[in-house]
C-alpha cells in the first residue's frame, strides 16, 4: 500500500474480525447480511489514486474493482476483465471489459474509463503517492511521464472500441495481475468525474461504484462507513454479505468493547490487550503486513556517514522491542522485504529467511566499532527521531530506541519528537527530519514492492539514499523472466540495502485479532488491499 509510501504507511495493522471473547457477547454475524469490522485509522479520500489509508484502500476495493481483483486464496483472478491475450512477446496485452460491467448508475464501464484513470495516476501534477506504480507495472513510458519527461498521453495503455484496451509494456513484469489488482488502478467514469468536479468522492452522493458495493449515508470525515451491495455490479448474484460498516475506534480498548457489546465482529488487538484474550478460543495471531523502519535522511550531514548509521542499527536489540514492549505477536525484522510475502522458486524458502546480512543483529561491541569509526569522520552527536501518533505502541519503541543508542554509543544524544502522521509525512516529503520512524506495507506479492521505494529516482525515497549497483540490481530484474535467476538478483539487492543501513528494519507487526468463527472467506492478504467482502460469507 504503499504505499509506501504507503499504503503504506497507515494504521497499526489492518483491523480483524472480532470475535466473541466473552461469554456475555452477542454476534451481529447472526444477521446473515451484515460485517461490521473496525478500523483505527480514518479515511482520507476515495479518489483511487489518492486514497492512501488503509481503511481508504480497502473502501475503494470494495466498491470500484479493476482488471483483477484478489479471491479468498489469496490469488489473484480477472475481475471487471472477462478476458486477456498477450502478444508481442509478451510486452501487449489486450483486456476485453466485460459485457455486463456497468457503473452503479447505470452506465457502461469502457475501456476508456481505465485510460482515464490510469493517465491521472500517471500524472505527476495529481502528486499520487502511488503513481510509480505504472511503471513498476511496465506500463509504456510510465516512468518517463512521472518525471515528467514525456506528455501524460504518451502512456502505454489505449482504448480500442468501448470494450477493448490494449496495454503496452516496456518489459515483462511477471506479477502484474497482482499490482492490478490494488485499488489505485481502479477505472474512473470521466463524463462522471468532469461532471462533479471538486466534489469528486467527497460524498457518497458524488461516487459511483464498479465494484461489489458501493456507499450509502457518507461523507468525507465521518467514522463510520456504511458498504451496501451493489446490484449493477456483474457478478452480484455470488456476493453473499448485503451490508459492510465500517467503524473507526482508533483507541483499542474502546474497539475491543464494541466486541463485547456485539456491534463489532472483526477487531484487531494491541499489545497491552492481547494478554487478556490470549486464551479465547477465537483469537488469532499472526504476524502482519507492515514492516517498522528507522529511516535516515542522507542530505543531513553525519547522517550520510555509514558507519554512524551501521553503529545505531547494531545498537537496538530488536528482540525486546517485540518481546517486552509490544507483546502483539510482532517478530523482529531482519530483511527489508517482510515474512510469509515470497517464497525462493527453487527450495520453498522465506525471501526474509534468506537474507544473509547480520547488520539488524544486535551487537553492542559491533555498535562502538561502528560508532568509534564514525567518530573520526563526523562532528554529529545529535539528532531527533521522529515519530507519530497513529498507535500509543511508537512512542515506547522511540524511547527504548533513544535509551539503546544512548547506552550502546557513549556521547550520542537522541531527541524526541512526536507529530501526528500528517506531520510525520509532510516532514519526510520535505525532507526535514533527521531520523523517522516509519514503516512500509507491500501493495502487492513482489520483493519489488518494498526494494523498489529506494530506487534513486523514487519519489517515495524518503531518505534520498542512492546505490547504482542496487539501481542496477532491480533494473535488470525488471527484464529477467527467469524466476529464479531474477529471485537471486532481488536477494542481493536486498542485503545491499540492508547492510546500507540507510533505513534498518525493526520489526514485522504482528496482527492479533479476535474472529467471529461463522465468518468464513475473509481472510487479511499480507499484500495490497486486505479485505475484499465479495467472498465473505456467514454461516
Amino acid at each position: 500500500m504503499k504505499k509506501g509510501a504507503i499504503i503504506a504507511t497507515a494504521a497499526a495493522c489492518f483491523s480483524m474480525l472480532l470475535t466473541g471473547c466473552q461469554n456475555k457477547a452477542t454476534s451481529n454475524a447472526n444477521n446473515q447480511s451484515k460485517i461490521t469490522i473496525v478500523q483505527n485509522a480514518p479515511v482520507d479520500s476515495l479518489d483511487p489514486i489518492l486514497a492512501y489509508q488503509n481503511t481508504s484502500s480497502i473502501v475503494v476495493a470494495n466498491t470500484t474493482e479493476g482488471l483483477y481483483t484478489i479471491d479468498a486464496n489469496d490469488k489473484p483472478r480477472l475481475g471487471l476483465a472477462s478476458k486477456v491475450e498477450t502478444s508481442n512477446h509478451g510486452l501487449t496485452k489486450t483486456f476485453t471489459i466485460r459485457d455486463d460491467a456497468k457503473w452503479s448508475n447505470g452506465t457502461p464501464i469502457t475501456a476508456n474509463d481505465f485510460v482515464f484513470a490510469w493517465r491521472r495516476l500517471s500524472n505527476p501534477k495529481n502528486a499520487s503517492a502511488f503513481n510509480f506504480q505504472p511503471g513498476a507495472a511496465g506500463i509504456k513510458n510510465a516512468d518517463d511521464i512521472v518525471a515528467g519527461k514525456k506528455p501524460v498521453s504518451s502512456l502505454g495503455v489505449k482504448a480500442k472500441g468501448s470494450k477493448t484496451l490494449v496495454v503496452e509494456l516496456d518489459h515483462v513484469v511477471p506479477y502484474m495481475n497482482k499490482l492490478l489488482a490494488f485499488s489505485d488502478f481502479a477505472p474512473v467514469n470521466q463524463k462522471y468525474f468532469d461532471q462533479t468536479g471538486k466534489k469528486f468522492a467527497q460524498d457518497a452522493n458524488h461516487l459511483i461504484s464498479s465494484g461489489p458495493y458501493k456507499l450509502k449515508d457518507w461523507k468525507l470525515g465521518d467514522n463510520t462507513i456504511q458498504l451496501v451491495k451493489n446490484n449493477k455490479y456483474w457478478d452480484a448474484k455470488n456476493v453473499k454479505v448485503n451490508n459492510v460498516k465500517i467503524d473507526v475506534i482508533a483507541d483499542p480498548e474502546k474497539a475491543a468493547i464494541a466486541f463485547e457489546n456485539g456491534s463489532a465482529d472483526y477487531v484487531h488487538l494491541s499489545g497491552q490487550l492481547v494478554a487478556k484474550y490470549r486464551k479465547d478460543k477465537n483469537f488469532v495471531n499472526d504476524v502482519g503486513n507492515f514492516t517498522q523502519y528507522l529511516m535516515f535522511n542522507m542530505k543531513k550531514p553525519g547522517l550520510d556517514n555509514e558507519n554512524l548509521r551501521k553503529a545505531i542499527s547494531t545498537s537496538i536489540n530488536r528482540k525486546e522491542i517485540t518481546s517486552h514492549i509490544l507483546k502483539d505477536g510482532s517478530i523482529p525484522a531482519h530483511s527489508m522485504v517482510m515474512k510469509d510475502l515470497v517464497q525462493n522458486p527453487a527450495n520453498g524458502k522465506d525471501f526474509a529467511d534468506e537474507s544473509t546480512t547480520n547488520l539488524s543483529a544486535y551487537d553492542p561491541t559491533a555498535a562502538k566499532q561502528y560508532w568509534n569509526k564514525a567518530k573520526s569522520k563526523t562532528d554529529l552527536r545529535s539528532f531527533t527521531l521522529l515519530y507519530d501518533d497513529s498507535d500509543p505502541a511508537y512512542a515506547n519503541v522511540a524511547a527504548y530506541v533513544k535509551a539503546q543508542v544512548e547506552k550502546n554509543l557513549p556521547g550520542m544524544k537522541v531527541n524526541l519528537q512526536q507529530v501526528s502522521k500528517k506531520t510525520r509525512l509532510d516532514k519526510m516529503a520535505k525532507e526535514t527530519y533527521d531520523v523517522t520512524l516509519t514503516r512500509w506495507g507491500p501493495d502487492y506479492a513482489d520483493p519489488t514492492a518494498i526494494l523498489s521505494m529506494y530506487q534513486s529516482k523514487n519519489d517515495s525515497n524518503y531518505g534520498k539514499w542512492s546505490n547504482s549497483e542496487f539501481d542496477q540490481l532491480l533494473a535488470q530484474a525488471n527484464k529477467t523472466t527467469d524466476k529464479s535467476k531474477r529471485y537471486q538478483l532481488l536477494l542481493k539487492a536486498n542485503n545491499i540495502l540492508i547492510d546500507s543501513a540507510s533505513c534498518p528494519p525493526l520489526y514485522q507487526i504482528g496482527a492479533p485479532v479476535l474472529k467471529r468463527a461463522n465468518i468464513k472467506n475473509l481472510p487479511m492478504h499480507i499484500a495490497g488491499v486486505p479485505f475484499f467482502f465479495k467472498y465473505a460469507v456467514i454461516k
